[in-house]
């Protein structure tokens, strides 16, 4: 059972005045230009899609990059951590963003419970520390959300989203990127409206997870990669890995409520060119479940390929097998994903694509397919207009669990760092009504936001 506080007067005190006084610096302050980031496809990009609302980690989708040091990921969208121009930075910690919304909640038939009307409040923003040392870099990235349905607190900071990564240069062919990354939410109010994150400058996609349950939702991952230069263009990458995830679900035999899954990924990326790229990917994984001896292990291995055109197109793809040895039986199915991003003048679109094993808010042995689409136009110098579609499968349970949305959004800039936004989303999907349930959803949102401002290219 959920916890309800009263609304402290802490949040009023603090959390309003951080975001008016974030809004009132960035229209005061001018920016000191920095040098530019490094670009992985030796592409500019004039109208960069931002996607630094919140969001819970998902499915992402890296294209072969051309530098032997690895870059920094985004905790909740695609792209890297760029050199930031922040007006609120004290040494290495900045705010990278900062958001008030109000959501209006409706939904049918969840879970047997009927029709439901909330009213919801909702603060976020991210925290990041990022600092430079000789032959390492540190960072830090912290997402909160407070969120307020109907006049109460859903826990302090219950939906929170927390990644570390360390990379160490150990020689000049030789770097080691330790990474944590921490997600806790629940499920019902992490509320995220914008589902697919799409870099144009790297070509790389991200899929947000938008399957809503009455459950929470948590799960931390480590990883150690290894990555060598063989040459000036070969490297091969290994990286052991582990994951804990569990939710407050009930268990049965298809929807357990935990896993722990532990790991190695071994890539071989080759550079054909200065855009383009091939690599062959080996992937194995181990699930145990608490209470079940039984070990399932996935296996896969896929092909790849990159390419970045000239004209704002950058095409990505895998493709090759996944085995796992259930109790039923040894399963074979294909697997991979791919992605395609363009820009254009005053306009961005994507369309990924993943078929595989992975844990997307939710627990589940089975193969999954999820599509995403997106796009986003600029109508003079303040409107953006822009919406998606997505859909979501279990691949060999016939009756398994299965979802999709469509979304669309509108934001007005009163400043190159604030804006007025507004959005509507609508879900649907089928369930087993214990970790899952069956039902549709729509909301509204809407609220304003700072961003710091872009770095310029």
């Amino acid at each position: 059972m959920k916890k309800r506080l009263r609304f402290p007067i802490f949040a009023f005190i603090v959390l309003v005045p951080v975001f008016l006084f974030s809004c009132c610096l960035a229209l005061a302050q001018e920016p000191t230009p920095q040098p530019p980031p490094p670009d992985t496809k030796n592409q500019t990009t004039p109208d960069q899609f931002d996607n630094s609302t919140e969001a819970a980690a998902s499915i992402d989708h890296p294209v072969v990059v051309t530098s032997t040091t690895p870059f920094i990921r985004q905790i909740n969208g695609a792209g890297f951590l760029l050199p930031s121009i922040s007006p609120l930075r004290w040494g290495p910690f900045y705010v990278g963003y900062a958001q008030f919304a109000e959501i209006l909640d409706q939904g049918n038939s969840f879970n047997g419970q009927g029709s439901f009307d909330n009213t919801v409040s909702q603060f976020s923003g991210t925290v990041v520390f990022d600092k430079q040392f000789r032959r390492a870099r540190v960072t830090m990235q912290y997402a909160p959300r407070l969120t307020v349905r109907n006049g109460q607190v859903i826990g302090n900071f219950v939906n929170q989203d927390t990644g570390v990564s360390t990379v160490f240069a150990l020689t000049s062919r030789l770097t080691l990127d330790l990474s944590d990354h921490f997600v806790y939410y629940k499920s019902r109010d992490s509320l995220t409206d914008i589902f697919l994150s799409s870099d144009p400058a790297s070509g790389l996609t991200f899929q947000k997870d938008f399957i809503e349950s009455p459950r929470s939702w948590m799960s931390n991952s480590a990883t150690a990669a290894f990555s060598y230069a063989m040459s000036a263009r070969t490297r091969i990458t290994i990286a052991p890995n582990y994951l804990y995830a569990t939710t407050s679900g009930q268990t049965t035999t298809a929807t357990p409520p935990t896993v722990h899954a532990y790991g190695v990924s071994v890539s071989v990326g080759h550079d054909l060119t200065a855009n383009s790229s091939v690599s062959g990917l080996y992937t194995e994984q181990t699930d145990l479940f608490p209470g079940v001896s039984y070990k399932t292990v996935f296996q896969s291995l896929q092909a790849g390929y990159s390419h970045s055109f000239k004209g704002g197109w950058n095409l990505s793809g895998s493709f090759g097998l996944i085995t796992a040895n259930f109790q039923s039986g040894r399963t074979w199915s294909e697997s991979g994903s791919a992605a395609v991003v363009k820009t254009f003048r005053r306009s961005h679109a994507a369309m990924t694509y993943y078929r595989g094993h992975t844990f997307s808010g939710y627990i589940s042995q089975q193969f999954s397919d999820r599509i995403d689409a997106s796009y986003q136009q600029d109508i003079g110098r303040h409107w953006t207009l822009g919406g998606g579609v997505g859909y979501l499968r279990d691949v060999i349970t016939a009756n398994g669990i299965r979802a999709k949305y469509g979304e669309g959004h509108v934001s007005f800039g009163l400043t190159r760092t604030v804006s007025l936004f507004g959005s509507y989303v609508y879900k649907w999907q089928h369930g087993d009504n214990i970790e899952v349930f069956s039902g549709d959803n729509n909301y509204l949102r809407c609220g304003i936001q700072w961003t710091q401002p872009r770095a310029v290219r």
